[in-house]
């Protein structure tokens, strides 16, 4: 196995005055859900996560969210927030952008969840310290600092193994505590043949007579991964640098209908970090640059994917700067500014192919302005913000006007205003009622233009698209917290769009990014959390929401693709002094459509999970025992035609998630842990 490794530092983006809050199991720092307008998810993997969770699985216990996975452990997997695109969400590690201004869609299954303290979901109206406006919201997941080590080790079915190990220290300089070195370091390696059996119905959906149970191929997996900081403090200012690199080799094994046996993949990442953070009295300021580079390798000498011999390597580069700071000069009056830029570039070598793709670039840059205003004692709170988008598409080179997202050869930059405001309003010190709305833009960006790897084609003609979104909500916590906490979210959601992009297959099985036009998402979430006599844990999230896409043509009215009406996950574990855990999990996703014409429907998924942990004493190593989709269920049987409700006819269809990649069946992963 291969196993990266490097060492430097870093330091997380410092919260907002005010804005700490204590989540139930353990102690740590984050936005509190209660002092902000804007709707936002605080999940900790603590001791009610199991040790088989990935990022994508904490994600599903915040209402609002759905991830759409590529089959079994260790496949893409990616999130939506209320119904907004993947490419409308911005991932964030430590405040640091893997997809500004959603450039790319994180394959979340690359960041494993043992490197992280807490993950917060802001959508919405996320804060300005993000530099960051996106349509559906934004995921930040926060790496772990606290001092101490821990190992891990997993071993289960399919041959998958893993194993991870985090380290963490602080140390004084001279004595006087003004000045100190810190840092910490965390390696992870993943190893899976992942060759599960599936229902393949040989894509003949009316004849049951060819269908069969056969093995995933080619669905083998290495991944290797680590995350090393560390920072030099004095007095009021820290310094830090950070490196996360990532490798990754995997077979590509194609749709469960159209099995490909020899494709490959494989990915480098790293993200280099420097952070400088200064705080006073009354106030706060961070500048931060980073450098993203990602190349990937696909080979396909056989054309299995979509027709056509590939071997190409794929080469993109982020680098940029941004610049925070937080005043506060009265008691309730808080401003904040942010400015930022940053030059992204895509180059394309096919080994193939004669011709040479240029290099392609782009320039971005953003400013933002808010303010924080409370009044009556805290129990009201104003934030309005401002933020102005500047794309320059100059250095994209000899393109058509189109691809300089929507501005003229003579004026090939795009200057966009977006405001937003949020209110927050505590008519009771349990109680808090919640609104906001905003305009908000994304770019298509340089794949959507160009395309990559062969199967994802360019699209010269997209516009950007642009939206309007608000929601209102309310938060309930129990006051007086004693044996009983509680919690309970809720909130309604509209999400507007126009020039939509969305990804469509061909004939040839290729994807194509089009405008849709016209579109709406339109819901309601909520989500419970319990905690019992310190014995019981629950954390309910559901979702509801109606999507249409108002292009006119075949498609109008329709449902827009892969947003299911409904969803329900539920996480619930009884413990004993946390010597001994069980914990059952179950999720349900609803039947929805792949695509614009609303013809080819998913199966709804049900997935039941458990898990049982023991650990004797806080001295001993936890042992704990995973069974995932523990009913199996291959196949559902569903309407022959979803889009004539007056046909009775019914036939067997294989349960999937995106797009024909079928679900792992029953899984078992028996993981040990220590902490050091």
């Amino acid at each position: 196995m291969i196993v990266l490794f490097a060492f430097a530092a870093f330091a997380a983006d410092p919260e907002p005055p005010g804005e700490v809050v204590v989540v139930t199991g353990e102690a740590v720092e984050g936005p509190d859900p209660a002092a902000t307008s804007a709707s936002v998810t605080v999940l900790v993997p603590d001791a009610r996560t199991p040790a088989s969770a990935d990022v994508g699985a904490l994600l599903e216990r915040a209402a609002g969210t759905h991830v759409e996975r590529m089959g079994g452990l260790g496949d893409f997997a990616a999130v939506s927030l209320r119904g907004a695109s993947l490419r409308q969400v911005e991932v964030f590690l430590d405040g640091v952008p893997l997809n500004p201004d959603g450039a790319d869609v994180v394959d979340l299954s690359q960041l494993p969840l043992a490197a992280f303290s807490r993950v917060d979901v802001w959508r919405g109206n996320a804060p300005l310290s993000f530099g960051a406006s996106p349509i559906g919201g934004v995921v930040d997941l926060v790496t772990r600092d606290e001092p101490g080590g821990r190992v891990s080790a997993t071993y289960g079915s399919w041959d998958t193994a893993r194993a991870t190990a985090f380290a963490a220290g602080k140390h004084p300089l001279g004595g006087s505590g003004e000045a100190g070195v810190d840092g910490q370091a965390f390696a992870d390696v993943l190893s899976t043949r992942d060759d599960f059996t599936y229902f393949d119905d040989n894509g003949t959906l009316y004849n049951g007579f060819d269908d069969h149970l056969r093995p995933r191929g080619n669905n083998d997996k290495l991944q290797a991964t680590a995350f090393a900081r560390g920072g030099y403090s004095r007095g009021s200012w820290r310094f830090s640098l950070a490196d996360a690199p990532l490798y990754r080799d995997e077979g590509l094994p194609g749709t469960g209908v159209v099995p490909a046996e020899s494709s490959r993949l494989t990915t480098a990442r790293n993200l280099a970090v420097f952070q400088a953070v200064g705080c006073g009295t009354t106030w706060t300021a961070t500048l931060t640059g980073w450098h993203l580079f990602r190349a990937e390798e696909l080979e396909d000498p056989e054309g299995e994917l979509d027709g056509t011999p590939r071997d190409e390597v794929d080469q993109g580069h982020t680098g940029g700067v941004r610049l925070a700071g937080v005043w506060a000069p009265l008691s309730w009056l808080v401003p904040s500014a942010t400015l930022g830029a940053r030059l992204e570039s895509l180059a394309t070598d096919e080994h193939l192919r004669t011709v040479d793709e240029p290099i392609r670039q782009r320039l971005a840059a953003n400013a933002a302005i808010g303010a924080d205003v409370r009044a009556f004692g805290d129990r009201l709170l104003l934030s309005p913000a401002a933020t102005l988008e500047v794309l320059d598409s100059s250095l994209l080179g000899d393109v058509a006007d189109s691809q300089a997202g929507g501005t003229s050869a003579a004026s090939p930059v795009l200057i966009v205003p977006n405001p937003r405001l949020g209110v927050l309003v505590k008519p009771l010190p349990f109680l808090a009622l919640k609104a906001n709305g905003g305009h908000y833009l994304r770019a298509p960006d340089l794949t959507e233009l160009f395309g990559e790897h062969g199967t994802l084609e360019g699209n010269s003609g997209l516009l950007p698209e642009t939206g309007w979104q608000a929601d209102v909500g309310a938060r309930f916590e129990l006051p007086n917290p004693q044996a009983v906490r509680l919690s309970v979210d809720a909130a309604a959601f509209w999400l507007v769009s126009e020039n939509r992009i969305v990804w469509v297959q061909n004939s040839q099985r290729s994807m194509t990014p089009v405008n849709f036009g016209d579109t709406w998402v339109q819901g309601v979430e909520g989500a419970v959390s319990l905690s019992a006599f310190d014995v019981l844990d629950s954390d309910t999230a559901v979702t509801w929401q109606l999507s249409r896409n108002l292009t006119t043509g075949s498609a109008a009215n329709n449902e827009l693709p892969r947003t299911p009406p409904l969803s329900v996950n539920e996480a619930i574990s009884v413990h004993w002094q946390e010597r001994a855990r069980l914990g059952y999990t179950f999720s349900y996703t609803a039947a929805n459509y792949w695509d614009a014409a609303n013809l080819y429907q998913s199966a709804p998924r049900v997935i039941h999970s458990v898990f049982v942990r023991i650990q004797p004493t806080p001295r001993w190593p936890r042992v704990e025992l995973s069974g995932l989709n523990l009913a199996d269920t291959y196949t559902q049987v569903l309407p022959r035609n979803p889009a004539d409700p007056t046909d009775p006819s019914r036939v067997v269809a294989a349960v999937t998630d995106f797009s024909g990649y079928p679900l792992p069946g029953r899984t078992f992963l028996l993981d040990l842990s220590w902490d050091l």
